[in-house]
């Protein structure tokens, strides 16, 4: 993406403080959002019932989520990752195992590897192709890995990139350290090693060895692009290790003594899983949907309305997957969730693109086309869809978003870092600005919420009939009291439809969902986030 340098063509000017006039009230959780928006503007020093606005009480949202929903899955896998790095890294060096990935994707001798070039790298953009690019020295190089410092790769110079001078250097992201958990840390580039490694073990037949394909052409991309590109396809390629691993531990399940091929246990006399088997599934598949909605819940809050604005130039549209979550993500965690994991990666002190997605939004999207989108955006059934689905038919105004009020004047990486302790700060226009935001994200962490989408998941994923279904079935009797007869097609018309006697499609629009049969299967299993005493999610009047 375009970042860095063309960061410093926004204006450093501080916009005065504007009211708005938000048109007909909006319902749900745009107009709760709004209406906040609205009171702190207006009254910014009135009192709420905790003895102080948003802006006076710093601490106000930390109870906002509870403790279940702090944790990330992802996080969690890469702390391990940075472990299994430092105490069993691969036998090879990073070399060979990127010759080796390279052999697989391209179908060359690994020996012949290093010679591979891609005719086009791909951009959004035709004039940021890259032509006749090589791919071992490329990777090797833009990882900073020693030993190859010397070498020049050259490029297509493209501005406001890490290419800019035609060039490719190391980047940083590659050398920064990521936490083990226990105290010791690893580089980045040894975490992709380990990665890679995993999937090059996988024999060639292996379904799963083929998503090698779509990592190595994400991370070549990468190269020619920016910082926060490496740090999105990184992402990337930590979900699609999860995904493999989950597909490893959820062969299809037999409905008695266990199916050929299966690596679950067998199952008992009764045709069930194992209890202890059943809840180690349910709570994995848990914990990597609670990311996925964590990820749905930041891109409804902020990413999708400014998709949506500036979906007609280029230069702001094309960060907002990578810069802009990093700011959104690291706003929201940092300064009003504190312990909140998300399944991103925080580059706070790299980031220079940072303040592409700063912006106060919500006022902007008070009228029209725009006000139309916020709704759309923020309705509860439009929660992980994407903004092109949720918004056809609709133009943008062409208005801009101003920047959010009480940003530093610096852009760099270090803004972003004062940028941080100001909307930490107590009373300042940065935190009173961010309040409605955090309102929405908080909104879209309901626990009804995330209960209804985790169904919905649940019951419409190809691993309903492969491991979930089965694992959700076997808590059944314990969970709800049903006949122990019931299987998982039988419970998946329960849930879905709300009992026996419903029917229909798995589309969203025939559902009748039973939420709370649902939450005593998944709270039986021991996710803690079901429980109704996890109850999370938040108001203009709770603030």
């Amino acid at each position: 993406s375009m970042q860095e340098s063309r960061a410093e063509g926004l204006s450093h000017s501080r916009s005065p403080r504007s009211s708005f006039s938000p048109g007909p009230p909006l319902d749900g959780r745009a107009g709760r959002a709004m209406g906040l928006l609205q009171s702190l503007h207006s009254r910014p020093s009135q009192r709420s019932s905790t003895g102080g606005s948003p802006a006076e009480c710093p601490g106000v949202f930390d109870c906002l989520l509870p403790a279940p929903l702090l944790p990330s899955a992802y996080q969690q896998r890469v702390a391990r990752l940075a472990r299994e790095a430092l105490d069993a890294p691969p036998a090879q060096s990073l070399e060979e195992t990127l010759r080796q990935c390279i052999g697989f994707c391209y179908r060359v001798l690994p020996e012949r590897a290093q010679h591979v070039c891609v005719s086009t790298v791909f951009a959004d953009n035709p004039e940021e192709h890259q032509h006749n690019a090589p791919v071992y020295t490329a990777l090797l190089v833009a990882w900073g890995e020693p030993g190859f410092e010397h070498l020049e790769v050259k490029c297509r110079a493209i501005a406001g990139t890490d290419v800019q001078f035609g060039k490719m250097p190391p980047s940083p992201f590659w050398s920064r350290r990521a936490s083990t958990g226990d105290g010791r840390q690893a580089p980045c580039r040894a975490l992709m090693h380990q990665l890679l490694a995993w999937f090059v073990a996988l024999d060639d037949g292996d379904a799963r060895k083929q998503l090698l394909q779509n990592i190595l052409l994400q991370l070549h991309e990468a190269c020619y692009n920016c910082i926060g590109r490496h740090k999105e396809v990184f992402e990337y390629c930590v979900y699609d290790l999860m995904k493999a691993e989950a597909e490893a531990e959820g062969e299809p399940c037999a409905p008695s003594g266990g199916a050929s091929g299966s690596r679950l246990p067998d199952a008992g006399s009764e045709g069930r899983l194992d209890l202890e088997v059943a809840r180690k599934i349910v709570r994995s598949f848990a914990a990597q949907y609670l990311d996925k909605h964590k990820r749905a819940a930041l891109h409804a809050t902020a990413i999708s309305p400014l998709k949506f604005l500036y979906q007609g130039q280029y230069e702001v549209f094309e960060n907002l997957d990578s810069h802009g979550a990093s700011f959104w993500a690291s706003a929201l965690s940092e300064a009003f969730f504190p312990g909140l994991q998300l399944p991103f990666e925080s580059i706070v002190e790299l980031d220079k693109g940072w303040s592409w997605a700063a912006r106060h939004f919500l006022p902007t999207m008070a009228q029209g086309a725009d006000r139309e989108a916020l709704l759309r955006l923020s309705a509860p059934e439009n929660l992980g869809r994407d903004w092109r689905q949720v918004t056809a038919g609709l133009r943008p105004s062409g208005r801009d978003a101003r920047r959010l009020p009480g940003l530093t004047f610096s852009f760099g990486e270090y803004g972003f870092q004062q940028s941080l302790r100001e909307a930490k700060r107590p009373r300042s226009a940065l935190r009173e600005a961010l309040a409605p935001y955090a309102v929405r994200f908080s909104e879209f962490m309901a626990r009804p919420l995330l209960l209804k989408h985790f169904l919905r998941h649940a019951c419409t994923s190809e691993r309903w009939d492969l491991d979930i279904g089965p694992a959700l079935a076997a808590l059944a009797p314990e969970a709800l009291g049903v006949d122990s007869a019931e299987g998982p097609r039988e419970l998946r018309q329960w849930l879905f439809f709300g009992g026996p006697e419903g029917g229909g499609s798995l589309a969203p629009e025939d559902a009748k969902e039973d939420i709370e049969a649902l939450a005593a299967l998944l709270s039986s299993a021991g996710v803690e986030w079901a429980s109704d005493t996890a109850a999370a999610g938040a108001s203009a009047e709770t603030l």
